[in-house]
């Protein structure tokens, strides 16, 4: 079996001076990004990682819209490249890592607040990724 948590970009890598933080990802994360995007939008959704990835803080982001929900976080976006897609990326941040770990991706139909159907399923795999459930992390990048 694969692992579930994939290694997105490593902080220090990148142009100069390189990432603040690392991104991994879950697969299934992935998989539910690809689902709803084109190939172009899923571009566009690894630059808004990359540039999350730049925050001395990316848990209260000054170049990408991001709201804490709980105890992990959504990364917002719409319109331009996404066209009509309301697009939201769920993550939690490992500070003694720093890393950031996206845990899922929604295509948000309806306004208001996060579906709390969503809000279950994000601390479903928060609560496994912090359980070891998911095959452990990647290595350390040197």
């Amino acid at each position: 079996m694969a692992k579930a948590v994939k290694v997105g970009l490593q902080a220090g890598d990148g142009p100069p001076p390189g990432y603040l933080w690392s991104v991994w990802y879950l697969s299934a994360a992935r998989d539910e990004a690809a689902e709803f995007l084109s190939p172009e939008q899923y571009a566009h959704v690894v630059d808004l990682l990359r540039a999350l990835a730049n925050e001395r803080d990316p848990s209260h982001a000054v170049t990408v819209r991001v709201e804490a929900v709980e105890d992990f976080f959504e990364l917002k976006d719409k319109g331009g490249v996404l066209q009509k897609i309301n697009l939201r990326v769920f993550y939690t941040i490992d500070a003694a890592r720093r890393t950031i770990v996206v845990l899922a991706a929604l295509k948000k139909e309806a306004d208001g607040q996060t579906p709390t159907w969503m809000k279950v399923r994000v601390r479903s795999c928060l609560r496994r990724l912090r359980n070891g459930e998911f095959g452990g992390f990647p290595p350390e990048h040197r």
